[in-house]
């Protein structure tokens, strides 16, 4: 990714960003893979440095495996196409949930750190009758010489048994029928950067390794984790120095060797695209503030990580000192520190480099801020890897328990969560696409009746009854209703729910009805008959009349109707509703519209319907179809 192009996506996304380069991410994967050729091998990418699902999608297709320290982390590998035979699960605190799921999904192995977590795996792979494939974590005591958070191979660190408890585990583990123990595992820390401590645990294992399989042991997997570090102005270790002492052990012990990079394969690929909201000289200190913050990025004010910057401008003037910092309320939202620039404004962009690993899995929403937008790019196209969060995904766990106060308090939580499930269907909507072209390119029968029952059964039905009796219970207790319609009484009932009044009429006695307030509104079923025609012509004159209105436009089982009122029907709950409908431009326009039946303003769809009408008209509409147990297709451009 050059320069110019970072600021062509940078026009077209709002930043924040995290932008990631799948070319550099494969090219760092197949160095891995290169590395590792002559030796029995498997490189499962470290999920805790990004697990976005399609990066990790990315890395599957090439042949990756995953190594895990959450289920949830196990259920994002296997989501994005990671065998489940290539998943490894460690961690210190594995719930027996966990546990229990990830024997069900039947992965490699897991990685054992204590006697007392090998016990209850037994227990757990007893109850399911499922023998548990394990290797145990040995704490080599090795310092790694890196930072102190990162270390993980001394033994003040939590991580793994000693060697003398380890042999211990393994003789358990081989006398159960449950358990059966096939790897040696260790990890000595993360941004490795001196290769002498890698070869010493290398030797370690070794030496431990042939000692368990002269005990009787069937290992079958040596592995020796991840951690090798990136160059931050430091040095790096190269990857062809990495493996050669690791292949050559695992070779003269005739095991399959497991790596686990993250950082090496993705910090690269990833940049952080911000910009400068403002310049803040001072006569001590001068301040640059970005947009993106240590929410973001935390690297620089966990462990005092330095990422260089890059100003995406013509920089011109006279150099100055700067502090970069974030918009953050803490004193540690600095991102770096006396950093010498020039030409600095606002509306500058700035790039932060190396942080695809640990950046946006580190992200949290400090401040309430939202989690930024994340794209990548492979063969220059970009596209969206996680949506920027809205201030609804921030609250969705918690709006659900606010006690709110009043109708108008309640009405809010509700548009919120409709929001959100507009959003799951939308998603739904976009895979259900993505399904049928994969359909198209492998020939398959685009109709599925099975599958259609199927998902009908789970939750086809559900959704249409929830929403139906939702709003009918609603509706029901404010009070006792009376509907009349010029529909089957069946269609009624699936479209308002069951408590209330019906009463049949056809169109022109059910406009009466409305008037003379014998009912308290209205479903007209909309055909194409002369005499639903002639219905829909006179609703056109009542609404211009300003004695009727539609309140709705509904689709369901392949009917259509729409909920007329009495005028001001809708103002009873929005009086700014009411200038809308007294509007003369309005009105004639929903009478052009509806007169004009046998014209094509109506638009209808298998999975939607609307009504459409080839006019101008920005005003707000409330004529949007209520499309129950499916999908609507159609989009509205101009119209109501």
């Amino acid at each position: 990714m050059n320069k110019d192009s970072i600021v062509r996506i940078a026009s077209a996304h709002p930043t924040p960003f995290y932008l990631y380069d799948f070319d550099q991410i494969k090219e760092a994967f197949l160095e891995f893979k290169n590395a590792f050729s002559g030796a029995k091998s498997l490189i499962c990418y470290a999920l805790k440095a990004n697990s976005n699902l399609s990066l990790l999608a990315h890395l599957a297709r090439l042949g990756a495996g995953g190594d895990c320290v959450s289920i949830y982390e196990v259920r994002r590998a296997l989501l994005a196409g990671i065998p489940s035979y290539k998943i490894i699960f460690s961690g210190v605190g594995k719930l027996e949930s966990e546990i229990q799921e990830a024997l069900e999904s039947k992965i490699l192995f897991l990685n054992v750190e204590s006697f007392e977590e090998l016990q209850l795996i037994e227990r757990i792979a007893t109850d399911l009758n499922t023998p548990a494939r394990i290797s145990v974590r040995v704490n080599p005591n090795i310092n790694a010489q890196t930072h102190p958070y990162i270390s993980t191979g001394l033994w003040e660190n939590k991580f793994g048994v000693e060697e003398k408890e380890a042999v211990q585990m393994f003789m358990f583990a081989k006398q159960s029928p449950f358990l059966e123990p096939v790897g040696l595992h260790c990890h000595i820390g993360s941004q490795l950067i001196e290769l002498e401590p890698i070869k010493e645990a290398g030797e370690k294992m070794h030496a431990l390794a042939r000692f368990l399989m002269a005990s009787g042991v069937e290992l079958k997997f040596l592995d020796m984790g991840g951690g090798l570090g990136v160059d931050e102005g430091k040095g790096a270790i190269s990857i062809a120095d990495y493996t050669k002492p690791l292949k050559s052990i695992a070779q003269k012990l005739d095991l399959t060797l497991i790596c686990e990079p993250g950082r090496r394969i993705v910090a690269d690929s990833g940049v952080l695209v911000s910009r400068v909201q403002y310049v803040k000289p001072g006569a001590r200190k001068n301040f640059i503030i970005v947009d993106a913050g240590m929410n973001d990025l935390m690297r620089p004010a966990l462990y005092g990580a330095r990422h260089s910057v890059e100003v995406l401008n013509t920089q011109e003037g006279t150099e100055a000192i700067y502090d970069i910092v974030g918009p953050v309320c803490e004193s540690a939202d600095c991102f770096l520190k006396e950093v010498p620039l020039k030409g600095v404004t606002r509306g500058d962009l700035l790039l932060f480099k190396q942080v695809g690993a640990y950046g946006a899995s580190m992200a949290s929403h400090y401040n309430s801020r939202p989690k930024i937008l994340e794209l990548g790019v492979e063969q220059d196209r970009v596209r969206i890897l996680r949506d920027r969060e809205s201030f609804f995904d921030n609250i969705t766990h918690e709006i659900g328990h606010l006690e709110s106060v009043g109708i108008h308090a309640k009405r809010a939580q509700i548009d919120q969560i409709d929001e959100a499930l507009s959003k799951l269907l939308n998603a739904r909507l976009v895979l259900s696409q993505e399904i049928a072209k994969e359909k198209q390119r492998e020939a398959l029968g685009v109709y599925n009746p099975v599958r259609e029952a199927q998902i009908f059964k789970k939750v086809g039905g559900q959704l249409e009854s929830i929403y139906t009796e939702i709003l009918g219970v609603s509706r029901g207790l404010t009070s006792p209703e009376k509907v009349g319609v010029s529909t089957n009484a069946n269609t009624a009932r699936r479209l308002l729910g069951q408590k209330f009044k019906l009463k049949l009429y056809n169109p022109l006695a059910l406009f009466e009805a409305i008037l003379l307030k014998g009912v308290d509104y209205g479903l007209l079923e909309v055909r194409g008959s002369d005499a639903y025609a002639q219905g829909l012509k006179a609703l056109a004159e009542l609404i211009t009349q300003q004695r009727l209105e539609i309140a709705h436009s509904f689709k369901i089982a392949g009917i259509w109707c729409l909920l007329v009122g009495r005028f001001g029907f809708l103002a009873q709950d929005n009086p700014t509703r009411r200038a809308w409908w007294f509007d003369p431009t309005h009105t004639r326009q929903i009478q052009a519209l509806l007169s004009g039946y046998d014209n094509p303003y109506f638009l209808a769809t298998p999975l939607g319907c609307l009504l459409e009408a080839n006019i101008d008209l920005e005003l707000p509409t409330h004529l949007e179809p209520l499309c129950l147990g499916a999908y609507s297709t159609t989009r509205r451009t101009s119209g109501i």
